[in-house]
């Protein structure tokens, strides 16, 4: 019985798939809108990804925890991680292919990309989000003045503010990522009038 109740408990120590898609689709963001101004700065952002595929990669491996995620996480967990990791390196390469072309070749591509990341990316930041003020209104809010008849207070320390902030901080700065990726990808077009020769 223990042996199969820390059989159950391995997922609860693997990384959960809204936090491996948020990071991924986070860092392929940003590498796609840095890499489409200067190609080459590509690079660090594909590699941060193919880390966390490598890491991935060598949990599946492990002949006791790798058999349990399968288990546990089932074929959705799997498909998501590989969705996301592809998607982490395939925007920044896309950021790259476009910025090292001509904007009028690559304008549609672009729009099509920013849309569709920015829509993923704002889905998974407000979802993440939700849950973070539902947890810090339970954690600050709710149940200390429940037992506050008990003389409860709640004890909050530098480390817990400096870690909230820090949440807060990410997720905002996601938001606004999202917001500008699909302003980018709903912007009109600027047709350049074509002048006559005869003019």
């Amino acid at each position: 019985m223990p042996v199969v109740l820390a059989a159950l408990e391995v997922m609860d120590k693997e990384p959960p798939l809204w936090l491996i898609s948020l990071g991924c689709f986070g860092a392929g963001a940003i590498g796609m809108l840095v890499a489409r101004r200067r190609p080459i700065l590509c690079i660090p952002f594909v590699a941060v990804v193919l880390f966390v595929a490598f890491a991935l990669y060598l949990e599946l491996r492990d002949p006791f925890v790798g058999p349990s995620i399968v288990r546990e996480g089932g074929f959705a967990y799997l498909a998501g991680c590989g969705v996301a990791i592809l998607a982490g390196v395939g925007m920044p390469l896309l950021g790259a292919f476009a910025g090292a072309r001509e904007l009028e070749q690559s304008a549609e591509v672009w729009r099509w990309t920013s849309g569709v990341s920015g829509a993923v990316l704002l889905g998974l930041t407000l979802f993440v989000g939700s849950g973070f003020v539902e947890a810090a209104y339970y954690s600050y809010i709710f149940y200390p003045k429940e037992k506050a008849g008990d003389g409860y207070i709640m004890p909050l320390r530098w480390q817990d503010i400096v870690a909230e902030v820090s949440i807060a901080s990410v997720l905002i700065g996601l938001f606004l990522l999202s917001t500008y990726l699909l302003r980018s990808a709903l912007r009109p077009r600027h047709r350049n009038p074509k002048i006559s020769p005869n003019s």
